[in-house]
This record gives structure tokens, C-alpha cells and sequence, in this order.
């Protein structure tokens, strides 16, 4: 069965990933180039695509640098699609990045029942300069901030595959009854 060409917004994407075949030319990557070749790593189907989505949201928010490397990586075990784990990163970015650590700070204080008071002031007055206590602070906020990360990532990553999934779900129905509808016009 022929693939059609991409259309649509998609065209860019599939157009600039690279395939099965362009990967065992790059001299880098034909050691892996066995590991490489799976087909739910670089089609967009049911499946690969809401594994790539949750692991992209997950590695996004869990690691702030080198996430897109990161997510690549890890979707080769997974079977989750690279192009779409690599692209999910990106929701994470310079701009929304103190807003998702903020949030994730109040998170983690009200899962562990901390005061919206981070410093023990006691304890802060005894600490003369301001580098100190922007260290004091950053070691108080530091529990709050590692269990709002890891919820806001675990969140993330199920909202968005359940979501992906869904929607998938829902594309593939409407294709379906426009098929039938065609197919009764007849």
C-alpha cells in the first residue's frame, strides 16, 4: 500500500524528520541505526503519538536543560514518536519557565502542608548577606519546588497523552464517517 504525501499543516514536519532510510547514512548514528529503525518512531499513529506527547510534557518539565536531547533519547525505548517528544519539550521555554516553577513552589507547598511563610525569620536574621539569603531561601524552597515538579510533570504527561489520545480518537472517527457518508453517496 502507497503512503500518500503529507498534507496540510503537517507537511512541514514530516518534510524536515528524518526516516528510516536517511538514518543508517548519518556516520554518527549507524552504531543505533538497528535501534533506530522501529516504525512507531518516526510514523504518526495511534500509539506513538500520545506516548511521545506525555514523554515530551514529562521530560519538559522534569529537566530544564537539554530536554529535547533527553526526550529523543528516551523515546527510542518507548516507541513514543521522536519528532513529537522532541517538539512537546518546547512547552517549556525561557518565557513560561518561572511560571512553572512558581507554580510548581505553591504546588509542593500545599501537598506538604507548608506555611506560605518560606523563611523561619529567626534563622534569616542571623544571616548578614543578601547572597546568603537568597541561598537560605532556595534550600527552604527547594522540598516544595522538587514535589511540585515531579507533580506538575506526572500531570502533564498524563492530561497530554489521555488528551493526544482523544483527539486521535476523535480524527480518526470523523475520517471514518466522511469515508462512509462518500461511500453511501455513491
Amino acid at each position: 500500500m502507497a503512503e500518500r504525501p503529507p498534507t496540510g499543516r503537517f507537511h512541514w514536519l514530516t518534510k524536515h524528520i528524518p526516516t528510516k532510510e536517511t538514518v543508517h547514512k548519518h556516520r554518527l548514528l549507524r552504531p543505533f541505526a538497528r535501534h533506530l529503525t522501529h516504525n512507531s518512531l518516526w510514523r504518526f499513529n495511534r500509539r506513538s503519538v500520545p506516548r511521545g506527547v506525555a514523554l515530551g510534557l514529562f521530560v519538559g518539565v522534569m529537566i530544564p536543560v537539554l530536554h529535547t536531547a533527553i526526550a529523543a533519547v528516551l523515546a527510542i525505548p518507548a516507541r513514543a514518536n521522536v519528532a513529537v517528544a522532541a517538539v512537546f519539550t518546547l512547552v517549556v521555554n525561557p518565557f513560561t519557565i518561572p511560571a512553572v516553577y512558581y507554580l510548581a513552589y505553591r504546588l509542593g507547598a500545599w501537598e506538604l502542608h507548608q506555611d506560605a511563610h518560606l523563611t523561619n525569620t529567626a534563622a534569616a536574621e542571623r544571616i548578614s548577606s543578601e547572597i546568603g539569603r537568597i541561598l537560605f531561601w532556595i534550600h527552604q524552597a527547594s522540598g516544595p519546588i522538587a514535589v511540585g515538579v515531579l507533580t506538575l510533570a506526572i500531570l502533564a504527561a498524563a492530561i497530554g497523552y489521555f488528551g493526544s489520545a482523544f483527539i486521535w480518537r476523535l480524527r480518526a472517527g470523523s475520517r471514518y464517517r466522511r469515508r462512509r457518508l462518500k461511500r453511501q453517496a455513491r
